[in-house]
């Protein structure tokens, strides 16, 4: 540490940071006199501030007896300090001028990080400061905010990513700190703790006293003043913070001479069952850990590229046309404390599962391949380009992110100078190095880790403590341990290493073909680009030709006047990056004509996705992407990166949809094994609050439908369905384009002529099935409720929403909906969940019907729950009364304050794009809602800016005539935890599950749900040519 500390004492102010081309923020490194090490970063188009801290502590640092602290104090810091004792103060400052809060705890990080007003980033400071020089941490608190981490916990216990992490470090080495339960719960943290006689507020005082000094800490600041005015801020904030000159274990440090895990009687093979339905297969390797400590020449990472490639020769191509595997990942999965788990993880087909010693031939020959032959310096030379690339081309990152991720990246210690793009770039090529890692992806480093919902509770006879996971380990097989290691070391087989591989199709990868060579910005009109897209009107003459010539006289015409075809474009003048966007909508009729039409189009998506996954996926590697979807009356299709070969994927992708007649039996296998798992997770595996709004959905938006529904569609599915889909699908369309960037007028339409084998447009605009959302009943108060048990059985939560159904959703009516959540959300987030402890997930967020081109605006409330959702339901009630009676009452909140709030909405309304992605997502979104009101946020911003007085009191009124009386839907979702408590008589939670009273009409079933809708009156969108 002091030989680190002084290379940054040493370093003269103008040491220049290397950063993106067209990152115009300035940089400086400060080291305070307490040791902090701080980036500060001026920027001088700033429309957000943020800074952060990190703290070089984590779950790994938690006492034995007390796990789970590390992460109990993230929570507790939050909570009031001596300066500013009140618990929401921090909170409610920044939802008052346009802020938001996080953090975070790792294993050996805990970082915490702020977004706001740049006018007010120094108020910010000075609370998110006294974090770290004088918390509370005052009983009352500690109590509440258990509660809070214990529903953290609750809502994590269904997940597989989760369950399966606490799995991993359970096989860690008892005797180090890795092995712990990093979270925390009531147990760990009130129970146990307790009943030793040693409560857990003494505990956090202790903890936070160990381990939070500034010599540990990292800060950075984003803000519009000069890089001088910000090294005064941190110095100003910063320099209280107390050095207590600790010394924290680094890497292998931290485990105390014990390494994190244990492999001598590996291999090591684990039977899972998980909550999902899965069948995959890991093979997790243990290497020492990596990074930071090489981070010039990330030897994992060549590894990552060779065996996580999903082009021609690549494993997973390989897996696949054996019908094996469905889908591949590989690279670290964890690095740190010591331990590095580098993993390939397999997605598995029903075959695959049943021969997961014939996956493991596979990968332990691609293992062999990269032993034994030399490391290729072209493909090491591509893959330093392309990252060398990607890094000069950045986009400005996201202010928070920003800050978040430097001050967690200034914990590696890496070159002052090279805090941003060391970890971005691949420095130097040492083959030693890559082939030592290589080295150890051997049977006696390996942990098979195999999830399957066939499992008996025979194979997996054991519980994990803490998030009850089944499971089973004991040794690998014998036989599956000899072939492997065979495979891997070409034992008896007469075979060279790049034959043996040739025998399983296996090969290292090509060069790229979709490597940028031509980078240059594109010559710009004289006259500007303009703020806004425009539409191409008429079409170029080429394009028009071309669509003509096969139609009708009618059908030129109409193609000619754009009621068949319209297309928008925006050259960039903003971010300078040789890069594009384009996005086109097809409009196919065929798909709005039944559900069953609608799961054959996502299928069909997914069977061109799998055919053209080889060539993709060395366009992705390669900063280019593109996605293929479908909604309920349209395929999507979308391109972005950089310009040079976007042509080339365009081309290719349409290409291979016209041709897409008929399936394979193998590609069909592989998509449908995908899709029938994804439904079924879908419509059994959800978060409770995720299966409420898609009942509301189902009961407010005409096209949609639940999960449920959808798998039934799925299940019935067969190949033969989707012969001949291409031509019903492309042969009677309307389509909408949008491209924006590095491209000219005239390479748009080059661009729409490539789309011509996907484009024959025959339907106008008008014969577009328009979307609609359903007004709900009227009548002050009135509650529509949904009632329904979770989907899934063994999740505790429950879920409540409550949805108020304001007015039509107009610019005004929207914008009051975002002004009244900017002021409530924050107060929701306290009562809810700090005060009344209901669960860990309270949200109180505006919504609008926008993106189905008209509807209605209103406000939502959600929370999940482990409580009875009845009671919930009772208590948002009491709640929302008391906040909208709120703010219609000039005494309880003043003008001034309502003030406040609506400077920091405009805050928000005035943030710029920072990415073309960005930038392109706002237009896309007026294009798809078929609204092509591109100057929108500018009207809503120019709303709002008028007199505020008069603003204030369409606010009120709006509240009051609106808001009050609004018509209301409501779901409850019955979770595990509050049915089973409900059925112990005379009990607290018994009186909880009586039924809520204030409802008009109560829904219980799915024919209740159709019967109600059939009841509606529907406001449908708009599809007039704008």
């Amino acid at each position: 540490m002091a030989q680190m500390v002084d290379s940054w004492r040493n370093l003269a102010e103008a040491v220049d940071i290397e950063k993106p081309q067209m990152d115009h923020r300035e940089y400086r490194a400060v080291l305070l006199k307490n040791g902090i090490r701080a980036v500060v970063i001026s920027d001088s188009k700033c429309d957000k501030a943020a800074a952060a801290l990190s703290v070089k502590v984590g779950s790994v640092f938690d006492p034995p007896d007390v796990p789970g602290l590390a992460h109990f104090l993230e929570h507790m810091l939050f909570l009031g300090t001596e300066k500013y004792p009140k618990e929401d103060e921090y909170n409610e400052f920044l939802a008052k001028h346009g802020g938001m809060s996080n953090a975070y705890t790792a294993e050996s990080v805990t970082n915490y990080y702020f977004g706001v007003s740049p006018d007010h980033l120094e108020g910010a400071l000075d609370r998110f400061s006294q974090f770290f020089i004088a918390p509370l941490f005052s009983e009352s608190a500690t109590d509440r905010e258990l509660k809070a981490v214990d529903s953290e916990h609750s809502k994590n216990q269904q997940s597989d990513a989760w369950r399966w992490n606490q799995l991993l470090k359970s096989d860690a080495n008892p005797r180090h700190p890795l092995c712990h339960f990093g979270t925390g719960n009531s147990e760990t943290l009130k129970t146990i703790p307790e009943a030793a006689g040693n409560p857990v507020r003494k505990r956090l005082l202790e903890f936070h006293e160990k381990y939070y000094s500034a010599n540990q800490m990292c800060v950075a600041i984003l803000g519009k003043q000069s890089l001088a005015e910000l090294e005064a801020l941190v110095h100003s904030h910063f320099d209280l913070v107390v050095n207590k000159d600790v010394v924290i274990p680094d890497g292998p440090d931290i485990g105390g001479g014990e390494l994190a895990f244990c492999t001598e009687s590996w291999p090591r093979m684990v039977r899972v069952i998980p909550v999902r339905d899965v069948r995959s297969v890991a093979f997790q390797f243990v290497l020492p850990q990596q990074s930071p400590m090489r981070w010039r020449t990330k030897p994992n990472r060549y590894l990552s590229f060779l065996i996580g490639h999903e082009g021609k020769g690549s494993l997973l191509s390989a897996l696949k046309a054996q019908g094996l595997a469905t889908e591949l990942s590989a690279g670290a999965s964890f690095d740190d404390a010591g331990a590095c788990i580098f993993s390939v993880g397999v997605q598995l087909t029903e075959d695959g599962e049943s021969n997961i010693r014939l996956v493991g031939k596979n990968v332990f020959t691609y293992v062999r391949q990269m032993q034994q032959l030399p490391v290729s310096e072209e493909l090491f030379k591509e893959m330093q380009c392309i990252e060398e690339m990607n890094f000069r081309f950045r986009s400005v990152g996201n202010q928070v992110s920003t800050v978040s991720g430097l001050s967690h990246a200034l914990q590696d210690n890496l070159p002052v100078d090279k805090i941003l793009s060391g970890p971005a770039k691949l420095w130097e090529m040492d083959p030693a190095q890559i082939l030592e890692v290589a080295a150890c992806l051997t049977c006696a480093n390996l942990r098979l880790a195999w999830a399957s919902k066939s499992f008996s509770d025979e194979q997996c006879p054991d519980s994990e403590r803490w998030y009850s996971t089944r499971y089973g380990a004991g040794a690998l097989a014998e036989d599956w341990h000899a072939a492997w290691e065979a495979a891997r070391l070409g034992s008896g087989d007469g075979l060279s290493d790049a034959d043996a591989g040739s025998k399983l199709g296996l090969a290292l990868p090509r060069p790229n073909p979709f490597v940028a060579e031509h980078i240059d910005l594109k010559l710009r009109p004289e006259g500007g680009c303009g703020k806004y897209p425009t539409l191409l009107k008429p079409l170029p003459a080429s394009l028009s030709n071309v669509l003509s010539s096969a139609a009708s006289a009618a059908t030129a015409t109409a193609v000619n006047e754009g009621r068949l075809l319209q297309a928008y474009f925006r050259q960039d003048d903003t971010f300078d990056l040789p890069k594009s966007c384009l996005n086109v909508e097809i409009y196919c009729p065929w798909i709005a004509q039944s559900m069953e039409h609608r799961v054959i189009t996502s299928a069909w998506c997914q069977v061109v996705t799998e055919e053209l996954n080889e060539l993709s996926y060395d366009a992705d590697q390669a900063g280019l992407f593109y996605s293929l979807s479908s909604g309920s009356r349209s395929l999507s299709l979308r391109f972005a990166g950089y310009q040079d070969k976007l042509p080339v994927l365009l081309k290719t992708t349409v290409d291979k949809m016209a041709a897409m007649d008929k399936i394979s039996e193998g590609t069909w296998s592989l998509v449908y094994t995908m899709l029938l798992r994804n439904s079924r997770n879908a419509a059994k595996n959800r978060q409770p609050y995720q299966q409420a709004s898609e009942l509301e959905g189902v009961c407010t938006h005409r096209t949609a439908t639940t999960s449920v529904e959808n798998l039934k569609f799925v299940e019935a599915l067969t190949r033969e369905k989707l012969d001949g889909v291409c031509k019903r699908l492309l042969g009677n369309c309307y389509a909408e384009v949008l491209m924006q960037g590095n491209v000219t007028q005239e390479e748009v339409g080059s661009a729409l002529e490539s789309l011509k084998p996907v484009l024959q447009p025959s339907t106008p605009v008008s014969s577009i099935p328009p979307l609609a959302a359903a007004a709900l009943p009227d009548g002050p108060g009135s509650c529509v409720l949904i009632r329904q048990v979770g989907s899934n059985p063994d999740e505790k939560n429950g879920a409540v929403t409550v949805s108020l159904q304001a007015s039509e959703d107009s610019l005004a009516a929207v914008a009051l909906c975002e002004l009244t959540s900017q002021v409530l959300s924050q107060r929701c987030f306290d009562e809810l969940r700090t005060k009344q402890q209901l669960g860990y997930i309270v949200a109180f967020q505006p919504y609008a019907d926008t993106s189905l081109g008209g509807g209605f605006c209103g406000l939502k409330v959600i929370v999940q729950s482990e409580k009875h959702p009845a009671e919930v339901h009772r208590r948002i009630d009491a709640w929302l009364a008391h906040a909208l009676a709120g703010l219609t009452d000039k005494e309880q909140l003043s003008d001034e304050k309502v003030s406040e709030y609506l400077e920091a909405l405009l805050t928000l309304k005035r943030e710029k794009p920072k990415k073309l992605a960005d930038e392109f997502g706002r237009n896309w979104a007026e294009v798809r809602s078929r609204h092509f009101n591109f100057a929108r946020r500018n009207e809503v911003i120019s709303f709002l800016e008028r007199p505020t007085a008069e603003v204030l009191q369409e606010f009120r009124s709006f509240v009051q005539d609106k808001l009050v009386s609004a018509p209301r839907i409501a779901v409850q979702v019955l979770g595990s935890a509050a049915a089973a408590a409900a059925d112990v008589e005379g009990s607290e939670a018994a009186a909880e599950a009586l039924p809520y009273a204030s409802t008009g009409k109560v829904l219980e079933s799915m024919e209740d749900i159709e019967e109600f809708r059939s009841s509606l009156i529907w406001r449908e969108s708009n599809t007039a040519i704008c």
